[in-house]
């Protein structure tokens, strides 16, 4: 969904606006987060205990009690554009460490049948979430789309995720349910909204994509290296070190890490397979497999261990990255069309993939981040090149 042409002038001015944003809710969130536990030298120096150590020996326990609540907003207004992807919103919980997934009955069975997510010594979590997503064609002016444009679409669904994680790799499985369709109400939001701005009204939803239950299963899995290398001052002896200056301290608090990914999806919405390489780098870097964005499966930024940020109140941590993510799609159906019944449908592209990068910023447990993503062409007769669209993130940690 696209502002007002007259906010339209430049992709710097929006990204500052949001950095603008950032400092107001990071600024609020340190008084309203003092009294958050911190990791003291005895918890970094008491010998390793089978289950709350990490491999190397790092302290789990407070990452361990933290569940965490996520917001995701994703606009083509980023990109000065109003079509394709056009906007989505998610809002999703995770719990904090559940041992054993702590469920009885039936649900502890069929949990337990899941695979990749029930090995021995992981933290384990189970999440729930909400989320929407719009898609329109190039020209929304025209009462009767162009054939050869993408339809008009819109995707309302419920995630149920378990997620099991080490340090060092961490398993998601989600299982999404929801509605295609009118009765996903996108026509309703899109057209609610840009009445509200005053801009210009979609007019071919009666063109959309039928109703149809849509059910996705998805699965995927990160990896997270060469982690803290340059990081936390106590890893590298200088708390022990009366010659070590703050300078020292500081500048061993500056990190980077790489994060691969592997996954897949199957339903009567998408289903592909994926695989992808997130690289970080900043000071403070959370211990985390990263931000993702609202793709199936994709994992919640949550704390691993003791040393991440917005469980041991370090203060600020800011960090860069960037990443590509590539699918091999054997179906859309907002491309696609409805699965039972005909429906407007293009020709898509087998293979796309996501280039990003951005920015995250911590305060004690609020963390924010802003991803730019540039899409290549989705289907046969897409004008352009490639589509773009950005990404806002806010966690808390709690």
């Amino acid at each position: 969904m696209s502002i007002c042409p007259q906010f339209l002038s430049s992709t710097s001015i929006r990204v500052r606006r949001v950095l603008t944003t950032s400092a107001l809710v990071l600024g609020a969130a340190t008084a309203t987060s003092s009294a958050s536990a911190q990791v003291t030298d005895a918890d970094l120096d008491r010998p390793p205990t089978t289950q709350l150590r990490t491999a190397d020996g790092v302290p789990t326990r407070l990452a361990r009690q933290s569940p965490v609540l996520i917001a995701y907003i994703e606009n083509d207004y980023f990109g000065g554009t109003d079509q394709n992807y056009t906007n989505g919103f998610k809002l999703s919980w995770l719990s904090a460490d559940l041992s054993e997934w702590d469920r009885s009955g039936w649900q502890q069975t069929f949990i337990e049948a899941l695979p990749f997510i029930n090995k021995a010594g992981t933290q384990k979590n189970i999440g729930v979430g909400f989320g929407q997503h719009i898609y329109t064609p190039e020209d929304i002016s025209r009462p009767n789309p162009d054939p050869l444009d993408r339809p008009y679409a819109g995707w309302a669904y419920f995630e149920f995720s378990f997620l099991a994680k080490t340090d060092r790799v961490a398993d998601n499985i989600t299982v999404q349910l929801g509605m295609v369709g009118p009765h996903s109400y996108a026509d309703d939001i899109q057209t609610f909204y840009h009445e509200l701005i005053d801009d210009e009204l979609p007019m071919g939803w009666d063109y959309q994509i039928g109703d149809e239950l849509g059910v996705n299963l998805a699965w995927e899995r990160k990896w997270r290296f060469y982690a803290r290398t340059v990081t936390a001052a106590d890893r590298w002896g200088f708390r022990s070190n009366p010659f070590s200056t703050k300078a020292d301290q500081d500048r061993a608090r500056w990190g980077f890490d790489a994060i691969p990914h592997i996954g897949a999806v199957v339903g009567n919405v998408k289903t592909y397979a994926n695989a992808g390489l997130t690289v970080r780098a900043g000071y403070n870097l959370p211990s985390d497999f990263g931000v993702a964005l609202m793709r199936p499966a994709g994992l919640a930024a949550s704390p691993v261990d003791d040393l991440d940020p917005r469980v041991r109140g370090a203060g600020w941590s800011f960090f860069a990255f960037g990443g590509v993510d590539g699918r091999a799609v054997a179906r859309d159906i907002f491309l696609d069309g409805n699965t039972f019944k005909d429906s407007r449908s293009v020709d898509k592209k087998n293979f796309v993939a996501d280039f990003t990068y951005g920015f995250g910023i911590v305060r004690n447990s609020f963390q924010l981040t802003f991803t730019r993503v540039v899409r290549t062409k989705e289907y046969e007769t897409q004008v352009g090149s490639n589509s773009d669209f950005g990404s806002v993130t806010t966690s808390w940690t709690f």
